[in-house]
């Protein structure tokens, strides 16, 4: 077994993987910290990865997935959860943008990028961390997609925004509470277990109440990031 330690969210835990490269796939979040909680990889653990991904081998990847689903369902203890969307500061302002696998919420975010230049720095493209306290503070983790973009760092959260991939492009804010809720829920990660989904759902009904929700259906134009960034980022950090 390959152990180590990382720091997430403030939080150091111990992890027992079977590969090196799962060690390496961590390598901007490691510690020498004392650990506070401790994943122990089995082969039940690939497994079960195996029937989530339907790979039908186990591969290292299977280790890597396995062991962020056994971290989701320990920071949920201490009001954090997944959510996959990508994640980056505009001067100093945490942003989400979230939709369904392969809309282009990382095509969207990397033309924001380009826009933006200095002023824009990515926290997680993938699954970023949520913590659930006065305010929502958005935390990077290893685990920011395949093209690997993503910071250590945290900011607060200031608006989720919701993607479509459209022809012309467009933006609105979102009050309805169910229409939300409906929303996040497809983006969050739910544990299995009964007491920690709960406590899951009840940390996604606080977010929904403390922060600003838009959906925006964009082309894969330049002008796309411009109306992002002048409807609603610009908006949200005056």
């Amino acid at each position: 077994m390959v152990t180590f330690n990382i720091l997430l969210a403030d939080i150091v835990i111990q992890i027992n993987a079977f590969y090196e490269s799962t060690k390496k796939y961590c390598s901007d979040f490691l510690t020498d910290k004392k650990e506070e909680y401790v994943v122990r990889l089995t082969m039940e653990d690939l497994k079960n990865e195996i029937n989530y991904s339907s790979t039908g081998k186990v591969y290292v990847n299977e280790e890597i997935s396995a062991t962020y689903r056994k971290i989701a369902d320990i920071l949920i203890e201490r009001n954090i959860v997944v959510f996959h969307s990508s994640s980056f500061m505009v001067d100093g302002h945490g942003f989400l943008i979230t939709a369904r696998s392969g809309v282009g919420k990382s095509t969207h975010v990397s033309l924001l990028s380009d826009l933006l230049g200095d002023r824009f720095k990515y926290i997680n493209d993938d699954k970023p961390l949520l913590e659930v306290k006065d305010d929502i503070i958005i935390h990077s983790s290893p685990w920011n997609g395949k093209e690997r973009r993503g910071n250590n760092i945290s900011s607060p959260l200031k608006a989720i925004i919701f993607l479509n991939r459209g022809i012309e492009n467009s933006y609105r804010k979102i009050t309805d509470k169910k229409e939300i809720y409906i929303k996040m829920l497809s983006q969050i990660y739910l544990p299995l277990e009964k007491s920690k989904r709960e406590k899951a759902l009840k940390n996604a009904d606080i977010i929904f109440n403390k922060i600003n929700f838009y959906e925006i259906n964009v082309n894969k134009d330049i002008s796309s990031a411009v109306m992002t960034y002048e409807r609603i980022i610009k908006n949200e950090i005056k």
